[in-house]
């Protein structure tokens, strides 16, 4: 006959690298030679992106995972490189694809497999389904791997209130999609990203998503030195609106994260600016008006810092956290120490003419005693691989559990000294020294890295 249960959904925002789970009942799962048929609809496609074909577990259910085949839509190569856009924003296209489900079934009719659209009749899967939040709305699918326990959590939580990621909407006090704590210290050269949800499905349509993110630059006595707002528009690369001054706004799959830029290399502050907030609104009324309305996320604060750096070159890290924005650390400033080494590949090449009379040189010149005929290796690649040590200063137990990311990150760049254009590297090895200071753990790290360059050879 058809689709009897809908048994469970994923939430409207489901993390990408985590399992991303379906579970539904036909009441034809006893025919003949019974499969379940998915149909997956990949950003916003009309046509079915992929058509599984499932047979039911013991109980009739079928329990479908998608997670494999949408991250192959999700890519991270360098939406977040931080000098790597000219626009202000980054939008999220190719980063947070949406998926729906139409589910059918198929069984032998007479001996013949035949399709069912799921809701009695043949034909292709016809029968919807979306997220838990709301059937009518596709998963959008995050490039987060949330760690085990609390992916369970999610998992097992099939209210309807976004759960997790709740508390990343932006309509009130909505959090930035870092790790990091909301008082960040940088350096006057450096580069810095807050990513963000930028859809709440419950607003009204002028504020369903972020406006502008507002910069204010404070001096050293907490006087206000300027306000600036940097609006959320296709123009400066987000999205989903095209004018400042837009009434209301429509879904785009390619707005759903953004990247917004806010280190101080980014602006152009004041030359007296000792430190400046980060902080995004809504659009205050239906009516067309540039004048922001609410803040709808958490105050970042970001400090300038003078401390001269004479013994070694500052290093600053960068990596994709769990929850799929960026985090920053510059608290590797006590150490730095570099060793390089070079490995050439290499060949030996047989010393005979294949071009002349002879395959061996016969002249009078050629020493023929002994072992006369004489080679060597040629080389024809070179690899370049640099490894090198920083220590942290004395941090906390908090600030090292945010350390701890770091290791954990598929993607880590490194800022040497004041150059714009950061390394991949992979993280070698992690040590943690601790000491008690005044019953406060105080603890320093060890982080050793490698970046690896394959150098082009000329041929001889």
């Amino acid at each position: 006959m058809s689709i009897t249960a809908v048994n469970y959904r994923p939430h409207v925002w489901s993390q990408g690298y985590n399992p991303i789970l379906y579970s539904f009942t036909s009441d034809e799962f006893g025919q003949s030679d019974m499969k379940y048929v998915i149909d997956l609809y990949v950003n916003g496609a009309t046509g079915y992106t992929y058509r599984l074909k499932q047979r039911p577990n013991p109980q009739g259910n079928c329990i479908v995972d998608i997670q494999s085949i949408m991250q192959a839509y999700v890519s991270l190569t360098d939406y977040a490189l931080e000098e790597g856009w000219t626009p202000r924003y980054r939008n999220s296209d190719e980063i947070t694809p949406t998926v729906m489900l139409k589910v059918g079934e198929e069984y032998k009719v007479n001996g013949v497999e035949t399709i069912f659209n799921g809701s009695g009749a043949t034909g292709a899967p016809a029968y919807s389904i979306g997220s838990s939040e709301n059937n009518s709305e596709p998963v959008r699918v995050l490039p987060a791997a949330l760690p085990y326990a609390t992916a369970v959590d999610i998992a097992s939580n099939t209210s309807t209130n976004y759960y997790f990621w709740s508390d990343y909407l932006m309509d009130g006090n909505g959090k930035f999609l870092k790790r990091d704590s909301n008082s960040i210290t940088v350096f006057p050269y450096d580069y810095h990203t807050l990513s963000f949800l930028n859809w709440w499905d419950s607003g009204n349509a002028y504020e369903k998503a972020v406006q502008l993110i507002q910069i204010k630059e404070y001096d050293d006595t907490n006087s206000l030195l300027a306000t600036t707002n940097y609006y959320n528009n296709l123009t400066q690369g987000g999205g989903p609106q095209s004018v400042d001054s837009y009434v209301s706004q429509t879904f785009s799959q390619e707005s759903l994260l953004l990247y917004f830029r806010c280190g101080p290399a980014d602006l152009s502050l004041n030359n007296s600016t000792a430190y400046y907030t980060v902080q995004a609104f809504s659009k205050a009324s239906a009516t067309a008006s540039t004048l922001p309305g609410q803040a709808v996320s958490e105050l970042v604060t970001f400090t300038l810092s003078t401390e001269c750096m004479n013994l070694y070159p500052r290093v600053r890290l960068s990596w994709l956290n769990d929850l799929g924005g960026r985090d920053y650390s510059s608290a590797f400033t006590k150490f730095y120490e570099r060793t390089t080494k070079s490995e050439g590949e290499t060949y030996s090449p047989p010393t005979i003419n294949w071009s002349g009379t002879y395959p061996v040189d016969l002249s009078s010149a050629v020493d023929k005693t002994g072992n006369w005929l004489r080679g060597g290796a040629k080389s024809f690649n070179k690899v370049v691989e640099t490894t090198f040590n920083i220590q942290s200063d004395w941090v906390t137990q908090d600030q090292l559990d945010f350390l701890g990311g770091i290791p954990e990150s598929p993607q880590v760049w490194a800022y040497i000294g004041e150059d714009p254009t950061p390394y991949t590297v992979q993280v070698v090895n992690v040590t943690y020294t601790y000491r008690l200071i005044k019953q406060v753990k105080l603890t320093q790290a060890i982080f050793e890295l490698k970046y690896t360059k394959v150098q082009p050879k000329q041929n001889t």
